[in-house]
């Protein structure tokens, strides 16, 4: 059955004040404007291929808590939504999208949420269209304006991702350097972006803006439990230009890229497994830039990356404090903010190559070198012989190191001469297992065992 945009907006009609297809001419006018359904309405739209015109628009919708404005399709997977757009909500309150499968020209978002609160976004499927030359970024996910806040999208599957823009983007409203805040994305599964050779603006996942960023607004974005595989478009595989965000139990699988401290502070990663069985390159772990990063109890695991896509990289920033008004038109590429108490701590990382803090080399573009970080009880593993070093140490500030353990094949290795071999004790055979390592080591013994997720675990038909 393939429908037209008129049908899908009469079916989705009775459960709001406002559902306009914006390029629907067809669209009966009695039709354009409704008074809203009381709170509690389940719309369910059957089986069908649904070819928009334009926007399904959704605008001044108010659930509530304990009784959300449900639209979702009848039999989850089997109402496709094709043709030019998807969902536009505007200024909505607990609304829940569910079940549906997105196949419509990513020029225009599968789901756009404006000025919206607690909308959840969950079990569809996203597969946008995208075309060889796109008029503009394509995010399939975009979060924006100035009162978006506390919205949940989990459980999803997002997949096979060519052009320039992220499969979910929290950001607010630039112009008046406003963040969305308190979102959460969940058991969804990221997979196949494709590498576009080092051009940017391919992050698979985002939170912030330049400007955003750049001044230190918080987004307070919770990023857990998510499976992202083969998410290789950039360097960057979550870019975080906000401050106060968390990362934690997310599955990497042959990722290129990092997750990128870019701009902001007092971020936190934690309890992450990235692994690259598939050895593709440049796989990196973390980098971090900006204030008070807690990068902790992670797993990192066959990381071939180097400089700026190291299994760690804490490298020197433009400017040397907590934000800069160096935004708008004096924004520049280069902005970042020297790493200034960053604490990484209690990490493994297993037969990765070097991690890199500092630069070895001055960068007149990059002068302000990581300032009173700690790099303590992290376990750094060789099972096997390999040739890059096992850290790279460049100029840093009072950068203190400590606890920390290395256990390696090869002995012939630790460079008695560097400063950072003394941060380091030697501890051999530590138990392995299939999955990584399960190990006891420093003095709090609480090195991670890897939590590795698959694909049962996430997206639309998990638990």
């Amino acid at each position: 059955m393939n429908v037209s945009a008129s049908a899908v907006t009469a079916l989705l009609l009775f459960a709001t004040l406002k559902i306009l297809p914006a390029a629907d001419a067809d669209l009966p006018a009695g039709l354009k404007n409704q008074k809203e359904l009381a709170p509690g309405t389940t719309l369910e739209v059957p089986d069908g291929k649904y070819t928009t015109k334009g926007e399904i628009r959704i605008e001044n919708t108010r659930g509530t808590a304990e009784k959300p404005v449900v639209i979702r399709a009848a039999n989850r997977g089997k109402a496709v939504i094709s043709g030019k757009a998807g969902f536009k909500l505007k200024d909505c309150e607990h609304v829940v999208i569910e079940g549906f499968v997105f196949e419509n020209d990513a020029n225009q978002q599968g789901v756009l949420l404006e000025d919206c609160r607690h909308v959840r976004v969950t079990r569809n499927t996203f597969r946008l269209n995208e075309k060889e030359k796109p008029r503009w970024s394509q995010h399939w996910l975009y979060i924006i304006g100035t009162r978006s806040g506390h919205n949940r999208v989990d459980h999803n599957l997002f997949e096979k991702k060519l052009n320039k823009g992220a499969m979910f983007f929290a950001r607010g409203d630039d112009a008046t350097l406003t963040p969305t805040e308190h979102d959460q994305l969940d058991h969804n599964h990221f997979r196949d972006v494709v590498y576009a050779n080092d051009s940017n603006g391919h992050e698979t996942l985002r939170t912030g803006g330049n400007d955003l960023g750049a001044i230190g607004r918080s987004t307070h974005t919770i990023m857990e439990h998510n499976l992202l595989e083969r998410c290789s478009g950039e360097q960057e595989i979550i870019s975080l230009k906000s401050s106060d965000n968390i990362v934690r139990h997310n599955t990497f699988i042959d990722c290129i890229g990092s997750i990128c401290l870019r701009l902001g502070n007092r971020n936190e990663i934690h309890h992450n497994t990235m692994l690259n069985p598939g050895k593709v390159s440049p796989a990196g772990g973390v980098k971090i830039y900006g204030f008070d990063q807690h990068v902790h109890h992670n797993h990192f695991q066959d990381l071939t990356g180097t400089g700026h896509v190291a299994p760690l990289a804490v490298l020197p920033g433009r400017f040397d404090t907590e934000t800069t008004d160096q935004i708008g038109k004096m924004y520049s590429d280069h902005t970042s903010g020297a790493p200034t108490r960053a604490k990484i701590e209690a990490n493994v990382w297993v037969d990765c190559a070097a991690l890199v803090i500092g630069r070895e080399k001055p960068d007149k573009d990059y002068p302000f070198s990581p300032h009173d970080c700690t790099f303590t009880e992290n376990l750094v593993v060789r099972t096997q012989t390999m040739k890059p070093p096992l850290m790279i140490l460049g100029p840093t500030r009072e950068f203190k190191g400590q606890g920390n353990v290395m256990d390696i094949t090869d002995h012939d290795i630790i460079p008695v001469d560097k400063p950072w071999n003394r941060w380091f004790s030697v501890h051999l055979g530590l138990a392995q297992n299939k999955d990584g390592l399960i190990v006891e080591g420093g003095k709090r013994g609480d090195f991670p065992k890897p939590v590795v997720l698959r694909t049962k675990d996430v997206g639309v038909d998990a638990p």
